[in-house]
């Protein structure tokens, strides 16, 4: 995670910047100059910790070779012993890196001259650095027999390598992988970072990540609309807590968690909840798991809620779930609530999007031949349910509305055999929390595409809601079309419940008044961090996700303590 917010581009958006830098005066020349001399400086800082000074620069056909060549020239000049091994480059007049490059009377081997990769076996193995300029943000394709071997040649070299922008066979906007990739220990993006840099797989090759910087366009921040989750922004999104605040100043969240299956996912999502900073938490559950929770979570208050002879929540739970939500500011629904049928008739009910079975629509006034004369009264639309003891008895009681909305876990589950949930959620601050299997079922396909930043756009655009698309790096996209993206992985995170904990966060977050999207960020981030300090202290494997909870006030006090709060 860095302390410093950098937008993550495209290989498109990169492409557009620079034409636009060079209508603002800027010359394609000078932004290849800039870029080859930072590269050279950051490859100088490696070869300070070497005895060996060779230096092996692979040199590709496009931009990324000519990149190679400006820091091969500079290398030289610094004392390096330079050799470029060039793969389907065909120089011309107009190919000044080249040229510049020959004044400084380097060796230069090419590929076609060595089939078997003979030569770069020996050249590798001799190395005290190796160069990847072979292949830049373009690739879109597989690679061919003859990159490949040369990779996987490299690759089993001692050397470390250093790739120019993505390490050759990275998919700069998805992270995928195109059949083979230089493992990098240090990736120099030039100008700005590239969405696939943090994305997996082939987030796995980059390596340290660090920038060579051009001269860009002034107004490149209001050209991005992806940036990666950093400090400086987490501190940024921290709500204060003035001294003379009480509960009430810091919000109530209802958690609609658990079933008899499943009763440590409403501990953890609610536990998590009272670790947000949140003022109250209430946790709704069945009947049968309520008391085995109260033993394990006293902080929180409790809604036990009628179940089925299966344990699981039905339809007339989610009336006294409305009935109590008045001085409620979030819900969070979902968290080891299984998949019953019954339990997918009270999201229905509680969230208004069942066909209506009597003579009032649900979530909006009463319908039929009593309209002109019914009362006008406050409602929620798209939201609530009509009151009352029986269905032909509607009273006026109003029902109060839903609050800010995070869905979690078999409340997406549920929420994806519902036709036209997205109509009903769009007009409401919702929060959906899926991973890649969750998010195929909500979109109706058998498996998600490998550009996640781009589905997870999509989606928020097309349902109107903020999507946080969890994964190895988690992605958070708002309908307005902004996306963050969460750039440390940490195993330690891989384990059952961590969802639930990062659930509970982001309705506390909702709670204290922040927006959908920023609440996702924050959540998010804290989330992470907390992580890395469990990671830190314990390591990376047998941490659980009850383990993550005594970090979350360590998490927060480290934002803190680095804002000056």
């Amino acid at each position: 995670m860095l302390e410093s917010p950098f937008p993550l581009v495209t290989a498109a958006e990169m492409r557009r910047l620079e034409a636009l830098s060079v209508e603002q005066g800027a010359t394609w020349a000078g932004l290849m100059a800039q870029a080859g001399q930072g590269v050279a400086d950051w490859a100088l800082t490696l070869l300070d910790r070497q005895v060996n000074l060779s230096v092996l620069v692979l040199i590709g056909p496009g931009n990324n070779g000519g990149d190679a060549l400006v820091a091969a020239r500079h290398l030289a000049e610094a004392g390096a012993e330079v050799t470029l091994y060039v793969w389907r480059r065909s120089p011309d007049a107009a190919d000044w890196p080249w040229h510049a490059a020959l004044d400084e009377s380097l060796h230069v081997i090419w590929a076609h001259d060595d089939p078997t990769a003979a030569q770069l076996q020996h050249l590798s193995h001799d190395a005290g650095l190796i160069i990847d300029g072979l292949l830049g943000v373009g690739v879109s394709r597989p690679l061919g027999a003859d990159i490949a071997r040369m990779i996987a040649t490299v690759n089993a070299a001692p050397a470390p390598k250093l790739a120019i922008d993505v390490p050759s066979g990275l998919d700069a906007d998805t992270g995928a992988i195109w059949g083979a990739i230089v493992q990098a220990d240090l990736t120099v993006a030039t100008g700005l970072p590239k969405r696939g840099h943090h994305l997996y797989p082939g987030a796995a090759a980059v390596g340290r990540l660090v920038l060579a910087p051009i001269q860009l366009p002034s107004e490149m921040e209001e050209l991005m609309s992806t940036t990666e989750l950093n400090l400086e922004t987490l501190r940024a999104l921290v709500p204060a807590r003035p001294a003379e605040s009480h509960k009430d100043t810091f919000g109530r969240v209802m958690v609609v968690a658990g079933s008899y299956f499943y009763p440590g996912a409403a501990w953890l999502a609610a536990a998590a909840a009272t670790r947000s900073g949140a003022g109250v938490v209430t946790l709704a559950c069945p009947r049968s798991i309520y008391a085995g929770t109260l033993a394990a979570l006293h902080e929180a208050t409790y809604l036990p809620l009628p179940e089925n002879e299966a344990g699981a929540l039905s339809e007339h739970a989610a009336r006294l779930v409305l009935e109590k939500l008045e001085k409620y500011r979030a819900l969070l629904v979902g968290p080891g609530l299984g998949s019953e049928d019954s339990t997918g008739e009270f999201l229905r009910s509680l969230l208004s999007l069942g066909t209506a079975k009597r003579k009032v629509r649900v979530g909006f006034m009463p319908t039929g031949a009593h309209d002109d004369d019914a009362p006008r009264r406050k409602t929620s639309v798209g939201f609530g349910m009509p009151s009352g003891k029986a269905a032909e008895e509607p009273k006026d009681t109003e029902l109060h509305a839903v609050p800010p909305l995070v869905l979690d876990a078999d409340g997406l589950n549920l929420l994806a055999k519902i036709d036209g949930w997205a109509e009903k959620l769009r007009e409401h601050p919702t929060i959906l929390t899926p991973h890649h299997g969750e998010m195929a079922r909500l979109l109706g396909v058998e498996k998600i595409s490998e550009d996640h930043v781009q589905v997870a756009a999509d989606a928020a655009a097309q349902w109107g809601v903020v999507v946080v698309l969890k994964g190895a790096h988690t992605i958070i996209a708002a309908p307005e079309g902004n996306v963050a993206i969460h750039g440390v992985a940490n195993p330690a995170l891989a384990t059952a419940g961590s969802g639930d904990v990062l659930a509970g966060l982001l309705a506390g977050l909702l709670a204290q008044g922040l927006a959908p999207f920023d609440a996702a960020r924050l959540a998010v981030g804290v989330h992470g961090l907390a992580g890395m300090l469990l990671r830190d202290e314990l390591g990376a494997r047998g941490v659980v996700a009850g383990d993550l909870l005594a970090r979350l006030p360590l998490a927060w006090k480290t934002l803190s303590e680095k804002a000056g709060q």
